[in-house]
């Protein structure tokens, strides 16, 4: 999934985990039946979201383990 901006991936974090909007979070693998999702299927893809968030603002070193410029 990609966002065009932090607020589109922010809010997409926010409501994915919701527990009241979401309280049956289910995931695909594989283009398979959805099913309940795991937590590294959660993880996995809130990492997505925050990495996507970060290389926006310049911030990439935070998951790149780098020194900032």
């Amino acid at each position: 999934m990609e966002f065009e901006n932090v607020r589109e991936a922010l809010k997409f974090l926010l409501e994915y985990n919701d527990t009241t909007l979401n309280p049956n979070l289910k995931s695909r693998v594989n283009s398979g039946k959805w099913e309940p999702s795991t937590v590294s299927e959660v993880q996995a893809m809130n990492y997505d979201a925050l990495a996507q968030a970060a290389d926006m603002l310049g911030m990439s070193d935070l998951y790149l383990n780098e020194q900032p410029a």
